[in-house]
Order: C-alpha cells, then structure tokens, then sequence
C-alpha cells in the first residue's frame, strides 16, 4: 500500500490539479467518469472540430463503451477539465488522456524513452465570450499535470498534419515541431516538451504561434505520401 501524502505534499499535488484562468475562473482536474461524461463527450466528438478524433459516427453508447474500456484497462490517465466560475455547478471543458508511449503503438514510429509520456485532448466547443489565452492555460494545467511525475521528461504527441489549431497551440506552449510519421490511421507530426523548456514557460500566453509559411505544399505532399504508403503497405516508414 502507498504511504499517505504529507499534507505539504498533498497541497502541492492540489496546486497542480487546478489553475485559476483570469476572467474565466478556476479549472480543476478530475478522473473521467464514463457513465456521467459519455453524453457530453459523444456531443463534443461528433462536431466538425473533432474529426481528428474519428469518433463522428459513434452512438453515445459506443461513446461510453470507448471511455469505458480506457478506463477500465488503465493504461492511460484520462482526466476532465471542470470550469469552477461560480455560476452554476461546473461546466466540463476538456478531456485529457495522459499515456506511455514506450507501452502504445506509437513506438514503432519514433524512438520512444521510458520518460516519455504521451497526450491526446480535446477541448469542449466555444460558447460564449472568447478568453484570450485560454487554449494556452489549458494546455499549461495539462502539462504541468503530467510533469508532476518526477520520472518525466518529456512530453509528446501526434497531431494530424492537417490539424493546423493543435499543433498551433502546441508551439504556443513551447513545444517543438518534429518529424512526420506516417500511422496505419493518418499522417501525423511528432511534436515534443521537454521538462527544462516547460519549466521555462510564464504564466502570460506568448504571442499566438504561427505555423511556417509555405506549409499548405507540404503537408499535401505528406498526405500523399501516406495514401500510397498505406496502400501499398508501408507506411511504417518514416519519409
């Protein structure tokens, strides 16, 4: 059995599973629940923004059965983001899945480390006023979350090539842009945080970042290349 937190341990550990947003509230960390989140999830993941996800066509049953079985399998941390504003109860606004990619088919693609951890996330649709920065605490709160864990010292992730809004927010965050893997399931960019670069990043969003010029060309040619990879079965390789 794990010895019990001492309580400065416990604050800290707290500190980290929320972070106050100015002019929005607070937004706490929280274990997925996939009998009371499903029917949110299933909302957010059959709109337009979340194709990236290719969960569109599920039924909120399957929505749940997916979640169901995430959680149940416990190889991934998977956490909601709750909105504390003081009117109302919390309002979801993100679900975050934290996992190791030296245990998940990401592996095969790039030299995964032992302290490497991966993310995948999902932010729930805009309503209301925009808050400048949000994106940024919000992906702030996650890392810093995964960062908890001492043993980490990286963090990674594969966004679609196409999916120009993440891998924006990503750099934003201090992440770097790595190479492109093409995966039985899509062509995506390797991006990476290392602990010292995180540690770095402020409390203030940095100017929104930008993707280079030119890309457009680029990523055309990377989907076709996949097509073909893909059909002819060879698309392990990283071109």
């Amino acid at each position: 059995m794990s010895a019990v937190p001492k309580p400065a341990a416990l604050s800290a550990l707290m500190e980290l599973m929320e972070l106050t947003v100015p002019g929005l509230g607070v937004i706490r960390l929280r274990p997925l629940d996939p009998e009371t989140d499903s029917a949110t999830l299933h909302d957010w993941l059959r709109r337009d923004y979340a194709a990236f996800w290719g969960m569109q066509r599920l039924t909120a049953d399957q929505v749940r059965d997916k979640f169901r079985a995430v959680v149940q399998e416990g190889r991934m941390e998977a956490l909601i983001g709750e909105l504390h504003d003081g009117v109302g109860g919390p309002r979801r606004l993100f679900l975050m899945e934290a996992y190791r990619p030296r245990q998940d088919d990401l592996a095969r693609f790039y030299p995964a480390q032992d302290s490497d951890r991966g993310f995948h996330l999902i932010v729930a649709p805009a309503g209301g006023a925009a808050v400048p920065g949000l994106s940024f605490h919000i992906m702030r709160l996650m890392c810093g979350w995964i960062f908890r864990d001492a043993s980490v010292q990286r963090i990674v992730a594969e966004p679609d090539i196409r999916n120009a809004r993440m891998l924006e927010r990503c750099l934003q965050t201090g992440f770097r842009l790595g190479r492109v893997m093409h995966l039985p399931h899509k062509t995506a960019q390797l991006v990476t945080l290392a602990r010292a670069d995180f540690e770095r990043l402020g409390e203030t969003p940095p100017p929104k970042a930008t993707l280079p010029a030119g890309r457009g060309r680029w990523v055309k040619l990377h989907l076709l290349a996949g097509r073909i990879g893909r059909k002819l079965g060879i698309y392990e390789r990283n071109w």
